[in-house]
């Protein structure tokens, strides 16, 4: 199984794709302080690189494969590091006049 989400930590193993996106999406948002293991994760869709970094996840198991070690590991580092920013408005709930 690609997606194993556990008390504090998912540990994604092979092939993440985009039908375990939004299991980990809703796990990423229910779960405070979350962690993530790439280490034998060899290909990750951009839907579950999406979550990881608007969750801006710490990375505690950095991936072994070399194009994640090389442009996706920094990517979510830079976000889990990076100073909050305004989450978007939701203009749904707007009255109308």
């Amino acid at each position: 199984m690609p997606l194993q989400l556990g008390s504090r930590t998912a540990v994604l193993e092979g092939v993440l794709t985009v039908e375990e996106a939004e299991p980990l999406a809703a796990w990423l948002r229910e779960t405070p302080g979350a962690r993530v293991n790439l280490r034998n994760c060899t290909h990750l869709h951009t839907a579950g690189l999406q979550a990881l970094l608007a969750a801006r996840v710490k990375v505690s198991v950095p991936p072994v494969d070399e194009f994640l070690r090389a442009w996706v590991a920094p990517l979510l580092e830079r976000s889990a590091t990076s100073p909050d920013t305004p989450k978007p408005r939701d203009d749904s709930a707007k009255e109308t006049p």
